[in-house]
């Protein structure tokens, strides 16, 4: 653990993002087109139909599926780069660190996290049709589910320095800092929603007029370059809260930060 104050780690997160931009920007340019590539795909695709044969739905299924798999791997290396970056000083080599297992972990992590988001919202919309009271169900859960991520959000930067998912050391390491993790966080993204809305007001009605293929490209391209900077400094902050807070972690940890 490090003696960092709230100011300390927002303005740190700040600094790091836009030095991770810099020093890495081939790797950010690169996450920015595989995720513009994507989204555009996804978007040019024709929609699923019932005149559609089961072999076509399928297939429109399993590239789905390959899009989303591709823009995990390349959120996740981006996100362990980043952390790296931060906390061990690590420049864009090695790619893919430690044998690509910060890599698979994250993937796992992320998964299990949308897996539980989809039993939580399936479960809802069963308890709504059985007792007309999904939403004195759902909004618990919600936040009950938000809560632990929260408890466990160190847990990322631990994997990226070739931790196991240690689970519970997270979770020992983050108590009692619940509102400040969520502080820190909100205060980081200001920033960032500020210039989104700013992107949006001024680019969003020329794209509305343009050509449909145009305006999709437009708007891919922006999406791809927020999503990728929300990721930098989502990554830059969590890495300055792992040193202000992590303490048992750090016993897992393959490399110390420096």
């Amino acid at each position: 653990m490090e003696q960092l104050t709230f100011g300390a780690c927002v303005k740190k997160g700040w600094i790091s993002s836009w030095q991770a931009v810099t020093q890495m920007p081939w790797l950010f340019l690169g996450v920015c087109i595989v995720l513009a590539c994507t989204s555009l795909l996804t978007e040019e695709r024709p929609a699923v139909t019932d005149t559609m044969d089961a072999t076509t739905r399928a297939g429109h299924g399993l590239l789905s599926l390959v899009w989303f798999f591709l823009q995990l791997a390349v959120s996740g290396t981006l996100t362990i780069k980043v952390h790296r970056f931060v906390l061990l000083g690590e420049g864009t080599q090695p790619l893919v660190p430690l044998n690509g297992k910060p890599l698979l972990r994250y993937a796992l992590v992320w998964l299990a996290i949308m897996l539980i988001a989809l039993a939580i919202t399936g479960f809802t919309f069963f308890a709504m049709r059985a007792l007309k009271m999904g939403f004195l169900i759902y909004v618990p859960l919600l936040l009950i589910y938000l809560f632990v991520l929260i408890r466990l959000s160190l847990l990322y930067p631990s994997i990226a320095l070739g931790s196991r998912v240690a689970l519970r050391a997270a979770w020992r390491d983050s108590r009692g800092h619940v509102w400040s993790i969520i502080g820190v966080g909100f205060v980081t993204y200001v920033p960032l929603f500020v210039v989104t809305a700013l992107i949006f007001m001024l680019v969003g009605p020329k794209m509305m007029a343009a050509h449909q293929t145009q305006g999709l490209a437009v708007f891919a391209i922006i999406q791809a370059l927020l999503n990728a900077v929300f990721v930098v400094f989502a990554a830059a902050s969590l890495s300055w809260l792992y040193r202000r807070y992590a303490n048992e972690l750090l016993t897992h940890a393959e490399a110390a930060p420096r």
